[in-house]
């Protein structure tokens, strides 16, 4: 590996190093970036199956009108398609079309209204949507807060839902291609730039002093000035690199912030069934585009308006913990018998009908260590914490340290690997 001593170097080839690296460079200072993986993009995790349709395993969506999202796919030429399709609910036997995520929002929204500091989701539920009355409400919201922040609702923040669901009519929105099509972008403009790639190099160590760092991987070492570290808040609590002299009050801030686990399931069928009324007991699912239940994979979605006929199989929070060590096919089995109870289907006219499997369990990834953040109760103390640079030398950004309703999305990443490396460049 080189013997040179880059200005920076970015530990982390994901959303927030890649945008970081690029802003860095563009202001003349060399950049190395080492990333643990063959190849950049971090949780980004597109596939494309036999007819170059792309599938997600990692990020998915454009959760709203987000602006460096959206500037950068402008700026790469790649269109975004609009989330549309209704959302139904299978329940006791029958299946049920939802209003919206959250149906009984006039209720919550008073309920909001009476808490005068946050607490927990799980304290929220207990404490203000108690009585067989919001039996409902408190299955949604579970069943919300779990599958689509990840989280656990004993640490969840109320008030972070809350805000949430305020601006919850915000669109949807998939990137045409891709998301791959992004990092591709970045890291085509960052080796045009002159920034170095190491792939397949965890970094193990980091040892550093003031406006000197080396970071060592299995195979060598880089050193520079400043390093800018962008691994996953799931990595900086199980101590995936170990910082010499140690930073304790990181790792402890990084153990109270919320990291969610998911293990997600991608099943490619012959024909749509859902579509056929003979599995809906008459309902009309043609334009199905989330499904919520309380199955072993309890979360489903398809492509609509999109026709593939692709459902999306989603565990998150702790239950998909609990799966850690099953494998790819045990799953798409338990997958495909959530999907035949739902349906009223035998699994072998589902396992006929099907044509392909895929499944990522995040937090079996020893890069990530899990998912993606959720915000908790005095999250931004805790962020704050590890955002504070260690000697104007040692950086953190992340997906996790991004305070805000877009914290767990590719935005956050790319909003605190930017503004980090602005805050970097500054203190050259």
């Amino acid at each position: 590996m080189e013997s040179k001593t880059f200005d920076v170097v970015v530990v982390g080839a994901g959303s927030a190093g890649l945008i970081a690296a690029l802003e860095i460079v563009l202001t003349g200072k060399s950049v190395a970036v080492i990333e643990a993986k063959e190849n950049a993009g971090g949780r980004i995790f597109t596939v494309y199956n036999g007819n170059g349709y792309p599938v997600e395993l990692g990020a998915e969506f454009v959760h709203g009108n987000l602006p460096v999202t959206k500037e950068l796919l402008k700026k790469a030429g790649v269109k975004i398609t609009t989330v549309k399709g209704s959302i139904w609910q299978y329940k006791e036997g029958r299946l049920a079309k939802q209003e919206d995520f959250i149906d009984d929002y006039s209720d919550l929204e008073k309920k909001f209204k009476e808490l005068k500091q946050d607490i927990p989701v799980a304290e929220f539920l207990s404490a203000h949507i108690a009585g067989s009355k919001y039996e409902e409400l408190r299955f949604s919201l579970k069943n919300y807060v779990e599958g689509y922040y990840a989280a656990d609702l004993k640490k969840a923040s109320t008030f972070s839902l809350r805000d949430e669901l305020t601006k919850s009519d915000d669109e949807q929105y998939r990137i045409e291609g891709g998301y791959q099509q992004l990092v591709n972008y970045l890291e085509q403009r960052c080796k045009d730039k002159g920034v170095q790639f190491f792939f397949s190099q965890p970094v193990l160590q980091l040892h550093w002093k003031k406006s000197n760092v080396e970071a060592v991987t299995v195979q060598n070492s880089v050193r520079a000035k400043k390093a800018l570290i962008t691994v996953s808040v799931g990595v900086l609590q199980n101590g995936g690199i170990e910082f010499f002299p140690a930073l304790p009050e990181k790792k402890l801030a990084a153990q109270n912030l919320g990291f969610g686990h998911v293990i997600k399931t991608i099943l490619s069928f012959d024909d749509a069934f859902w579509k056929d009324k003979e599995f809906t007991a008459g309902k009309d699912l043609t334009d199905l585009n989330f499904l919520f239940s309380a199955e072993q994979i309890p979360t489903w979605w398809t492509q609509h308006p999109k026709k593939q006929a692709i459902l999306v199989g989603w565990l998150g929070g702790p239950r998909a913990n609990a799966f850690d060590t099953v494998n790819k096919e045990n799953v798409i089995q338990k997958a495909l018998y959530s999907l035949s109870q739902i349906f009223n289907m035998d699994v072998l006219h589902l396992l006929q009908n099907l044509k392909g499997g895929q499944m990522h369990n995040w937090s079996a990834d020893p890069h990530f260590c899990g998912a993606y953040s959720y915000e908790v109760v005095n999250g931004n103390d805790f962020m704050q914490t590890i955002l504070k640079p260690v000697d104007n030398t040692v950086y953190f950004a992340g997906e996790g340290l991004h305070e805000g309703s877009e914290i767990g999305t590719v935005e956050a990443a790319l909003s605190s690997g930017r503004t980090v490396a602005y805050q970097l460049i500054a203190n050259f």
